[in-house]
């Protein structure tokens, strides 16, 4: 394919005289290649798919540029948008029932045992070693005299389904909680060490010290000083990950010791560990409000989509081990996350009440 065919093409599919195959072809390159940018239709649209094309030619010299662009077609990409074409179809998932994003929610169970549902409208809690507050420095509870001194007494913050909070501990390290996780702490920390408890995922950002910083999971421990880490360790998952974005961490894990360094992810599974480099960002992006995966498995999205808005997940004759990349708003509606999979036209969904049915 040259550039006069690609602009043949193009010009097919604006006046509507493209057979199914090549419209599925244009619209998913689009989406592949501009997906956060606005509509362009003609000159402008060619000239944008055409300079992509070349700019992969010329990096990836002697490959075929159709291969390319089918591979293109596997994926979505952050608020995408189709070339304009009349009469086009509307994907299935615009016509769904709407689901909100999850939000600000969790709740605070001190070691006497007494719950506090945390404000959504804050955005942070704050543990003081006689008080806890929220982020803008409001009054949550004051802490009594006797439980001042004592690390073995714990508390504990609780994200449900579709809920996300952060945390400050009482040596200022700051854990950004994930939906459906719990971080079990001290009011205060012993000298010896500071020692957190998680299931569920949260990323870390803690305080360097001389005493090391450890979080426990059900398959591994990790001893770090002070650094930026992510940890998934999900009961529903076979698997746990943690993923480490600077600094130096220690896992124990399966009675072995492993040194990760920035950029390296730690797989434990049963006994086995495995140590890989790859990209944090998408895996770090929940954080800072996205849903981003890299060649993630359908049913792996689809566990994280219905922890995040809160609904169960049916799989109905499609393959869960199909993979996708992309990003998009992690505070978008679920209809609008699950349009971006649709353009694929690899899988389809249904919304039956609090549930996703997912089909081919």
């Amino acid at each position: 394919m040259d550039k006069n065919d690609l602009a043949k093409l193009l010009d097919r599919y604006r006046r509507g005289e493209c057979t199914e195959d090549e419209r599925i072809l244009v619209e998913r390159l689009h989406l592949h290649a501009y997906g956060d940018q606005p509509r362009r239709t003609g000159a402008v649209a060619k000239r944008r798919v055409w300079r992509r094309i070349r700019k992969e030619r010329s990096t990836s010299e002697g490959h075929a540029v159709l291969p390319w662009l089918a591979a293109a077609a596997l994926v979505f990409i952050a608020a995408g948008a189709l070339l304009h074409r009349p009469g086009a179809d509307v994907p299935q998932a615009r016509q769904m029932a709407d689901l909100p994003a999850g939000g600000n929610r969790a709740t605070l169970t001190l070691a006497g045992g007494e719950a506090i549902p945390l404000d959504s409208n804050q955005h942070g809690l704050v543990i003081m070693a006689d008080r806890l507050l929220y982020a803008d420095s409001t009054m949550i509870a004051g802490v009594a005299q006797e439980r001042k001194h004592r690390p073995d007494l714990l508390n504990e913050i609780v994200t449900p389904r579709g809920g996300t909070y952060q945390v400050v501990l009482a040596d200022g390290t700051n854990v950004w909680l994930n939906a459906d996780s719990k971080l079990t702490f001290p009011q205060r920390f012993a000298d010896t060490k500071r020692k957190v408890t998680l299931v569920g995922e949260a990323y870390f950002e803690v305080t360097k010290q001389n005493r090391p910083f450890v979080v426990e999971t059900a398959g591994q421990e990790i001893t770090v000083l002070g650094t930026s880490f992510n940890v998934a360790a999900y009961g529903d998952e076979a698997d746990e990950q943690t993923t480490l974005v600077e600094g130096e961490i220690v896992i124990s894990a399966a009675e072995r010791s492993h040194r990760l360094l920035p950029g390296d992810q730690a797989v434990v599974q049963g006994n086995d560990v495995s140590i890989a480099k790859v990209d944090t960002a998408p895996f770090i992006a929940w954080k800072s409000g996205a849903i981003a995966f890299k060649e993630e498995t359908l049913e792996h999205i689809m566990r994280d989509i219905g922890r995040w808005y809160d609904v169960d997940v049916h799989f109905e004759g499609v393959d869960r081990q199909q993979r996708f990349g992309g990003t998009v708003s992690r505070y978008a509606n679920v209809s609008e996350v699950l349009r971006r999979l649709e353009l694929t036209g690899q899988v389809h969904f249904k919304i039956e009440e609090r549930g996703i049915v997912v089909i081919p």
